[in-house]
């Protein structure tokens, strides 16, 4: 039965790919098959992450007033309501519990303008006076691509983060390849390690039980409206 209702859900989150190229020369599809509806897979992700969070297309912002660009949706804390509309669409860095990456055409380059904008995230509350001790775990969902493979993909990543010395801690923890597998943040060996899984058919289901250990980690620190408050204004006391 768990394994259907993927199947089903995987069937609402596809769109048939597009023939031919992108505008940037990227293929699209190499064999006629689907690719990602984001608005559909935004919707099913509110539904599958832990009832205390809520999915969406809203922005991140910190203390200081830091807000990167290039993610796609979060996961975060609904502290109430009508938190987005109090901060115009964005969402404190203390209520976000996962961000995540779309890549519409897998290629070299999509794949290093990805990685830079996890890196973007990951520095989320790092200017602030307390510094971040949370790092925001992050997830890479990209549509295949056969002349892509897996192996290719993982090699990339880590001369990507080696060229560049990285420190692991702004590293991405997953990357779902839709339909044909994951690479996971192997923590165990540590370094810029990531562990290659050709899961198939079966990506969703495995990305949505793995995310769900991240997005299911009681963070330490807590939101404290106060310091979202930028003013100088000073009140009577008596």
């Amino acid at each position: 039965m768990f394994k259907k209702f993927f199947i089903d859900v995987d069937k609402k989150i596809s769109k048939k790919a597009a023939a031919g190229k992108t505008e940037k020369g990227a293929s699209k599809s190499k064999t006629g098959g689907s690719n990602i509806d984001s608005a559909a897979l935004i919707e099913k992700l509110d539904g599958l992450v832990p009832r205390k969070l809520r999915v969406s297309p809203l922005k991140p912002i910190d203390s200081s007033g830091f807000s990167p660009d290039g993610v796609d949706f979060i996961a975060y804390h609904e502290y109430c309501r009508d938190i987005d509309k109090m901060l115009s669409g964005y969402v404190p860095y203390e209520l976000i519990q996962g961000a995540f990456f779309m890549v519409d055409a897998l290629n070299k380059n999509a794949l290093a303008d990805a990685l830079n904008r996890v890196l973007t995230v990951k520095k989320l509350d790092h200017f602030s006076e307390d510094g971040g001790k949370f790092s925001i775990p992050s997830f890479i969902i990209a549509n295949n691509n056969k002349e892509y493979p897996l192996h290719a993909l993982k090699n990339d990543i880590m001369n990507f983060y080696i060229s560049k010395n990285t420190a692991v801690e702004l590293e991405f923890e997953i990357m779902m390849v839709y339909n044909e597998g994951l690479l996971i943040k192997d923590w165990e060996k540590g370094g810029h390690r990531y562990i290659g899984l050709e899961t198939g058919d079966d990506t969703l289901m495995w990305f949505f039980i793995i995310m769900n250990e991240y997005l299911d980690v009681e963070r330490e620190d807590v939101f404290d409206a106060r310091k979202y408050v930028r003013s100088e204004k000073v009140y009577n006391e008596f």
